[in-house]
């Protein structure tokens, strides 16, 4: 009987558990085991937990902030998660996919101040003042003069300019304070365009604010400002010089290099605004990666190539015509013909007048035609008339193609629209100020105001190219984001506890 007893007692210890086992879900025995005594995704009860844990992992080191934010909304309730994501994350690049919104903000600023300063350099050319410092010292010559010892020795340096010679020969020293300052404002506005963009690229870049390829712009970005100051000093450089045209002409710098000049500052300020405006577009589609998709998707639509390559093509045309435009500031083109839209007896003036035999350095007049087209006020003058009435007709095509168009009506979205009204408003104002700076004799207001005309004019063709704009790069991250989403809701789901 002994046997027997123990039996019965070995079997009376092991019956609580085995009813347990037997009248409890083995599922759900496992999840609540595995929730009481071990972290999520991390179980060895059940493969299904543990591979899980490992896509979420894999698919979460392809992402750090700022979608981290994102990601940690599709999986709310799972903290471990969370810190396999940030381990994941650590073993990854340390550039973020994209951007900080804060860069984007400063990219713009620099882009404000650049516009500008762009506007403020014609204010300079206009009042003859770009020749008033005829020394490049970008560090020493910070300052203006202190005392009147200083003053002196600048306007000596001046008094020996051709400007002053040929030009200026009654200029009081008062007169030259004038001048020199506004030029010396012009300079220490450069150096401040150089310093707080280099600076904060420089501080972004080492605290992993920017993604790699965006870093990789800045640099571009860098060496384009420390380039454009280069530029400014070889064109002040050339108005010193005697012998750049023929003796008794108006002393001025070289037209080609203040094209150069003005080309330069718009590619730089093209850079800042179109990446700014792109890192704020990322962002607005990463708030809700469905959403984006499904917009990115939509432009994508082989129908909108043509709109998409014409608002390309009128942006180049824009650039072109305002480098037009500084010939005509250059030469002093437009102090002739001071009439619109005929030049002289004709819509044109005659031909032996546009292609002057004068403009030709070579003796088989092989350079005819394209010295005349730079060199020639009357036919760059002509140049640039032609050019600003291809944009403004080009404008109004598009304009008239999204109006007309049962595709466009259809497929391109409302912003677009928005942005093609706002491309046409800016054109018809600056046509209006082309023609009156044209007919009142270029006056320094109306001067002024046609150049900035043409920096917003091509603002808005860029702010309108951003919203038809498919970035690929994003699109990717979006994809990834939403899979991301997806699979870790239906986690979530798949491990919810179940009422039985």
């Amino acid at each position: 009987m002994a046997p027997l007893g123990s039996s019965v007692s070995l079997l009376r210890r092991f019956t609580p558990r085995l009813s347990k086992e037997l009248f409890t879900c083995r599922q759900c025995l496992v999840r609540s085991h595995n929730y009481a005594t071990k972290p999520a995704f991390r179980t060895s009860s059940t493969p299904f937990t543990q591979n899980t844990g490992r896509i979420n992992a894999a698919v979460y080191a392809k992402f750090k902030t700022p979608f981290s934010s994102v990601l940690r909304r599709s999986a709310s309730g799972s903290a471990t998660a969370n810190t396999t994501h940030a381990q994941a994350s650590k073993s990854k690049s340390s550039f973020p996919p994209v951007t900080h919104k804060t860069v984007a903000y400063w990219l713009l600023g620099s882009a404000a101040s650049v516009f500008g300063i762009v506007v403020f350099g014609g204010l300079t050319r206009l009042t003859e003042s770009g020749l008033s410092i005829t020394e490049w010292r970008p560090v020493t010559g910070s300052l203006p003069p202190m005392n009147a010892e200083d003053w002196e020795s600048e306007f000596s340096k001046y008094r020996a300019s051709p400007e002053f010679q040929l030009l200026n020969p009654n200029m009081t020293l008062s007169e030259f304070k004038s001048i020199y300052y506004m030029e010396w404002i012009h300079r220490f506005w450069g150096r401040f365009v150089g310093l707080s963009f280099v600076l904060p690229a420089v501080f972004f870049v080492a605290t992993k604010k920017v993604s790699k390829p965006m870093a990789l712009r800045l640099g571009g970005i860098a060496g384009l400002i420390g380039f454009q100051g280069f530029i400014g000093w070889w064109m002040v450089k050339s108005g010193l010089k005697d012998d750049l045209f023929a003796p008794g002409s108006h002393p001025r710098v070289s037209q080609y290099r203040l094209t150069a000049h003005l080309g330069a500052a718009f590619v730089c300020y093209v850079a800042m605004l179109w990446n700014g405006l792109a890192i704020l577009r990322s962002h607005r589609l990463m708030a809700d990666p469905e959403a984006g998709i499904k917009l990115l998707d939509s432009l994508r639509d082989p129908k909108l190539n043509v709109f998409r390559r014409s608002v390309a093509g009128l942006a180049l045309l824009v650039f072109v015509t305002a480098l037009s435009g500084a010939l005509v500031a250059g030469l002093d083109a437009g102090l002739i013909y001071n009439e619109f839209p005929f030049m002289g007896n004709g819509l044109a003036p005659p031909k032996s007048e546009l292609f002057d035999q004068r403009y030709s350095r070579h003796e088989d007049r092989s350079d005819l035609w394209w010295r005349n087209m730079l060199e020639n006020p009357s036919l760059v003058q002509l140049d640039h008339r032609i050019m600003a009435m291809t944009t403004f007709t080009s404008i109004m095509a598009l304009w008239a193609y999204t109006r007309r168009s049962p595709t466009m009506k259809r497929l391109l979205p409302p912003v677009a629209k928005k942005g093609v009204h706002g491309v046409v408003a800016f054109a018809f104002m600056q046509v209006g100020l082309g023609i009156s700076t044209l007919l009142y004799l270029v006056p320094t207001p109306l001067a002024s105001a046609h150049q900035a005309g043409s920096l917003f004019l091509l603002t808005w063709v860029l702010v309108l190219g951003s919203r038809v704009w498919h970035p690929s790069r994003t699109a990717k991250l979006l994809q990834m984001a939403a899979k991301a989403r997806s699979q870790a809701a239906a986690n979530a789901a798949s491990h919810a506890p179940r009422r039985l």
